[in-house]
């Protein structure tokens, strides 16, 4: 794409398609829905790990405080990740419901 760019004709055509976008209320749900998900996705992963981490070494120290620390982190990283799973565990139905309606 070297040349010129958009002729006048296209770019109205692209105008009149980011309007027609930007006025899609559902589009813009999923896709703030999606973003969110993968954020509480990896938040959740970071937990997860950290809570590992944590466990050894409240395990090998037995130090009151990293077992309440590894207690904490580990309760948030199942409250994150409790959602995503019910998520998760719905997406096979719901494929099988499109399925069936063709």
């Amino acid at each position: 794409m070297d040349g010129a760019g958009l002729s006048d004709r296209e770019q109205r055509a692209l105008s009149a398609i980011e309007a027609e976008l930007k006025g899609d209320r559902s589009l813009d749900r999923i896709l703030r829905s999606t973003s969110h998900r993968r954020l509480r996705t990896v938040a959740a992963w970071l937990l997860g790990a950290g809570a590992a981490v944590l466990f050894v070494a409240a395990s090998i120290s037995v130090s009151r405080l990293l077992i309440w620390v590894f207690a904490a982190v580990w309760t948030a990283a199942v409250i994150l990740a409790l959602p995503l799973v019910g998520q998760w565990l719905r997406r096979p139905r719901q494929r099988v419901d499109r399925t069936e309606r063709m």
